[in-house]
């Protein structure tokens, strides 16, 4: 979703990949940057990313078809930084090997 405005706004969070209560990691590599309807999802495990950073769906998940529907977005790989170094780590519980 891309939203315009006359005035300096973001819609976009700063999602742990761990939770940082857990980790106190704040670095770069334990975060993504998602819209706040899906942070709330990968919060609660709603939503992960394969090693393929492509985006998984729970079966638990359920809602009807709309141009905003979460399941739009399964299998879908994730948009990375050009700089490998600032990719998402792939040793994070967040980051699912298989489905959900």
């Amino acid at each position: 979703m891309k939203i315009n405005t006359t005035f300096s706004v973001s819609m976009i969070d700063a999602c742990h990949i761990v939770p940082f209560s857990e980790s106190h990691d704040d670095t770069i590599t334990n975060g993504i940057a998602l819209c706040p309807n899906l942070h709330r999802a990968f919060d609660r495990g709603l939503i992960s990313i394969d090693q393929n950073y492509r985006v998984l769906v729970s079966d638990n998940f359920l809602e009807e078809d709309s141009n905003y529907s979460i399941k739009q977005y399964e299998y879908k790989e994730i948009q990375r930084p050009k700089q490998s170094e600032f990719w998402p780590s792939q040793k994070q519980p967040g980051m699912a090997p298989d489905k959900l």
